[in-house]
C-alpha cells in the first residue's frame, strides 16, 4: 500500500533527524517544510529548509535576514524507506 503525503512526510523528517542529528538540535519550528513531490512512479521527494550560516544573526547579506540550507529527502512511497538525502542552497 502506497504512503499517503503525510506518511511520507513523518518518513522523511524521521529520516533526516536520524542522519543529521545535528539538526535535532535545531527548534522544530526552525525546521520548514518547503516542497513535497513525486520522485518516479512511487518515491516522494521532500524538501525541509534550516537555519544555516549566518542566519543566526540578526542580519545577514541577504535582503530578508535569512540563509537557509535545503534538505532533500526522498522516500520510497511504498514503505516509507530512506533512499537519498540531498542538500540545496536555498
Amino acid at each position: 500500500m502506497a504512503l499517503t503525503v503525510k506518511e511520507a512526510i513523518r518518513a522523511a523528517r524521521s529520516h533526516l533527524l536520524e542522519l543529521a542529528p545535528e539538526i535535532a538540535a535545531i527548534k522544530p519550528e526552525d525546521i520548514q517544510l518547503e516542497e513535497i513531490e513525486r520522485a518516479g512512479d512511487l518515491d516522494w521527494a521532500i524538501t525541509f529548509s534550516i537555519p544555516g550560516g549566518s542566519s543566526l544573526n540578526a542580519f545577514s547579506s541577504n535582503p530578508f535576514g535569512f540563509n537557509r540550507v535545503a534538505k532533500v529527502v526522498i522516500v520510497d512511497g511504498s514503505n516509507g524507506q530512506f533512499v537519498s538525502l540531498k542538500q540545496r542552497a536555498a
